[in-house]
């Protein structure tokens, strides 16, 4: 069975978070379609292919604030459950506006990771004040010596003890602040279309006995 450059109503099973980063592209989210009216081919022809499932791939696009889909295989079955299509298809959906790709909703985590490393930045900067108002200089002719007044150790150690817990959780929150890029949110049951954009035999394999 060939299937041509085609489209077809469909229904987004699953919904999904796709990353808008660029490790977003090679780690793309997978998403299951179910197809629900049969394939239009060219000349008004229709084939069949109702209640077939598709599985594709969407990658976010932040200056689209879209998420971009590709098909990845289409898998069929036959009403008495006796054969079965499962084949790699190529083609792209669009939303219920024609245009390419699935609208979502632009959601980022930033704020939060980068509040708590402003909070971490403000308590290390409160610690190193304490070290240094704990600390005496003293200028000889061998130069400049810091010490630690006997009254004054325990304020330092207290500073030297927030300095560098504080730095350690900065430095932690800011990683996930890095890692915290925006995602494109789409959710389930979307209606949808698909296109194949790139005509393919499909080869209807017999299922032996009593199907599955």
């Amino acid at each position: 069975m060939y299937l041509p450059p085609s489209f077809m109503e469909a229904k987004l099973l699953t919904g999904f978070d796709a990353s808008t980063s660029g490790k977003g592209s090679s780690n793309p989210e997978p998403l299951l379609l179910r197809i629900q009216t049969p394939a239009v081919l060219p000349n008004e022809i229709k084939a069949n292919l109702k209640g077939c499932f598709v599985i594709a791939e969407a990658v976010g696009r932040l200056d689209k604030e879209r998420a971009d889909v590709r098909l990845v295989s289409l898998s069929c079955l036959s009403n008495e459950g006796r054969a079965i299509i499962d084949t790699q298809i190529k083609g792209f959906v669009t939303d219920s506006d024609s245009k390419v790709g699935l609208s979502g909703r632009v959601v980022s985590r930033m704020g939060a990771a980068t509040a708590r490393t402003i909070v971490a930045g403000f308590f290390g900067g409160m610690g190193d004040m304490l070290k240094s108002t704990s600390t005496t200089q003293s200028v000889s002719q061998l130069g400049t010596t810091t010490s630690v007044d006997s009254p004054q150790i325990a304020k330092y150690s207290l500073g030297g003890g927030l300095s560098e817990g504080a730095r350690s959780l900065h430095d932690f929150y800011l990683s996930l602040a890095k890692q915290a890029t925006p995602v494109i949110e789409v959710g389930a049951n979307k209606k949808i279309t698909v296109i194949i954009s790139e005509g393919k035999e499909l080869e209807i394999r017999e299922l032996g006995g009593e199907g599955l």
